[in-house]
C-alpha cells in the first residue's frame, strides 16, 4: 500500500501532514524495533506514553507516526497524523486490508498449542503456496489489529490465532477478521477460573464461528462433545484425532531415538507416513489438522509430508537445548494444567539416565487451584522416574519426597539446579515467569565446572 492509502484507511483522523511520498513497509507500536519505512502507533500504557517517542521513530527512518497527543504532533518534523485513539487507527487500517484481500484467511484458537498450530499450517501451505503467519503469539485485540494492519495483500493464504481472557473476546476476533476456515486445537482448564466452567470455554472458543460465511470448522476429536445443532448448521465441521469417524485419523504414532515422532495419518481412506521435529505427542494431533487443511486446499502428499518434516518447535515451546552434558526442553512459554500434565508424561517417555522437571506455577486457573495443584503433586509422587523441583508459593503447601523439591522462589530451586550435571531436563513455566533464566544459569553452572 501507498502511504497516502494507508492514511485514508485509517479511522479517527483528525488531522494529516504527510508531505514525503516516501515506501512503507510495516507497522509498528516500538519505537526501540522501527526500521527505515516503517509506520509507528504511538499508544498509551500504564507505565508509558507511545506518543513520547514519535520524534524517536522519525529520526530512526520511520516514514509516518500516528500519534493522539495533538501537542505533541504539532512539534513533529515528518511525516505525521493526529488520531482520536492510536488503537482505533490500527484496527480499522487492519480491517481495510482484511477486506480487500483476496486470500483464504486461517483463524486457530484453542486453550493449547494455539501458535504451534499456526506455525505447523504455514509450514504445510509454504510448500506451494505464499503464506502471511502472524507474529508470535498476537492473539489479542491489539495484536490481531497489528497483524492485519501488517498482512501481505500479496499472499494467497493468512494465518492468524485468536487468545481470550474473559467471554466475548473470541467472537469480536472472529468478527473482525471473518474467517475461512477455523481450527479448535483443544478445550483445557486455562481461563476457566474467568469462564467458570468447561462447558462456558468450549462456548467461547466455539464463537470463533461468529465471523464466519460458511466455510470449514477443524475440531480436535476430543471437543466432539461440545458442538451442537447452531455449530454444525453454521459451518462445515471437520475433526481430527483418534476417531474411526474423524476426517482425519491417527491410526498409529511412535518415538525414535531422535526425539521425533514417526506418525500414519489417514485421510479419505488413505494412509500417509509423516515424520515430526518435537518431542511431545500432543503435536501430533495438531499436525493432523495442518495435514486435513494442506489436503483440502489440494496440496499433494508430499507437499503435505516436507510442510510436516521442516516445522521446527518455536522457542519457549519444547525446543530441544544443549548445555554440556544436559539436554533441556526449552518449554518457557507456557504453563497451562493439561500442557504440563502431557509434558510430563512425554519427558518419562525419553530416553534418559537421568530426568529432572523445574516447572512453575499454572497460569489462569483462578479459583481452581487447589485442585489441579494436587493432581499435579499427586502426578509427581507417582513418578519416581522424574526429579521434580516446583518453583513458587502455590507449592509450599506440599511436602517434598524422595524426587520432589519444593522451591519458594527462582533463587531457592537455583540452589537444587546448580546440582544437576547431565541428563534431560524440563523447564516449564508461563511466560511472565522467566523460566529461561534458568537455562541462562545452567550454562553460567557448566562453565564454572569446566574451569
Amino acid at each position: 500500500m501507498k502511504l497516502k492509502e494507508i492514511v485514508n484507511a485509517l479511522g479517527g483522523v483528525i488531522k494529516a501532514d504527510t508531505p514525503f511520498d516516501l515506501p512503507v513497509k510495516k507497522l509498528v507500536i516500538d519505537s526501540r524495533k522501527v526500521e527505515e519505512g516503517d509506520i509507528f502507533t504511538a499508544l498509551s500504557g500504564e507505565n508509558t506514553d507511545g506518543n513520547l517517542y514519535a520524534q524517536k521513530a522519525l529520526d530512526s527512518g520511520a516514514s509516518l507516526v500516528i500519534v493522539d497527543d495533538s501537542v505533541i504532533y504539532e512539534a513533529l518534523k515528518g511525516n505525521r497524523v493526529l488520531v482520536r485513539d492510536g488503537l482505533s487507527a490500527i484496527k480499522t487500517l487492519g480491517a481495510y486490508k482484511l477486506k480487500n484481500y483476496k486470500g483464504t484467511k486461517i483463524a486457530i484458537t484453542g486453550s493449547m498449542g494455539k501458535t504451534s498450530t499456526k506455525e505447523l499450517i504455514s509450514s504445510v501451505l509454504r510448500t506451494r503456496k505464499k503464506v502471511y503467519t502472524a507474529y508470535g503469539n498476537y492473539n489479542n485485540e491489539l495484536g490481531v489489529a497489528i497483524c492485519a494492519a501488517n498482512l501481505n495483500m500479496r499472499t494467497s493464504c493468512a494465518v492468524f490465532e485468536f487468545g481470550t481472557n474473559s467471554p466475548g473476546e473470541i467472537e469480536q476476533l472472529s468478527l473482525y477478521l471473518k474467517p475461512d476456515v477455523a481450527v479448535l486445537t483443544g478445550i483445557g482448564h486455562a481461563h476457566i477460573g474467568r469462564m467458570g466452567s468447561m462447558e462456558k470455554l468450549a462456548e467461547e472458543k466455539l464463537s470463533i464461528i461468529k465471523g464466519m460465511n460458511g466455510g470449514t470448522l477443524w475440531v480436535n476429536e476430543s471437543c466432539r462433545m461440545y458442538l451442537d445443532e447452531r455449530v454444525m448448521g453454521a459451518v462445515d465441521v471437520k475433526y481430527f484425532g483418534n476417531g474411526m469417524n474423524d476426517d482425519v485419523i491417527l491410526a498409529d504414532a511412535g518415538r525414535n531415538n531422535r526425539e521425533q515422532f514417526y506418525f500414519t495419518a489417514v485421510y479419505k481412506g488413505i494412509p500417509y507416513c509423516f515424520l515430526l521435529n518435537h518431542p511431545y505427542d500432543h503435536f501430533i494431533a495438531n499436525s493432523l489438522a495442518a495435514i486435513g487443511i494442506g489436503f483440502e486446499a489440494g496440496l499433494d502428499y508430499q507437499d503435505v509430508m516436507t510442510g510436516i518434516l521442516a516445522f521446527k518447535p518455536v522457542t519457549g515451546r519444547g525446543a530441544m537445548v544443549n548445555v554440556g552434558r544436559i539436554k533441556v526442553i526449552d518449554d518457557t512459554y507456557n504453563a497451562g494444567f493439561e500442557s504440563i500434565m502431557s509434558a510430563v508424561k512425554n519427558l518419562g517417555e525419553i530416553n534418559a539416565s537421568r530426568k529432572y522437571a523445574v516447572i512453575g506455577e499454572m497460569g489462569e486457573i483462578e479459583g481452581f487451584e487447589d485442585m489441579l495443584y494436587l493432581k499435579l503433586y499427586k502426578l509427581a509422587k507417582s513418578r519416581t522416574d522424574i526429579n521434580f523441583i516446583f518453583v513458587g508459593q502455590n507449592y509450599c503447601k506440599f511436602a517434598e519426597t524422595a524426587n520432589i523439591t519444593i522451591a519458594p522462589t527462582k533463587e531457592k530451586a537455583n540452589e537444587t539446579v546448580a546440582l544437576i550435571e547431565e541428563g534431560l531436563v524440563l523447564i516449564k513455566a508461563s511466560r511472565a515467569r522467566k523460566f529461561e533464566d534458568f537455562i541462562s544459569f545452567m550454562e553460567q553452572e557448566r562453565k564454572k565446572r569446566a574451569v
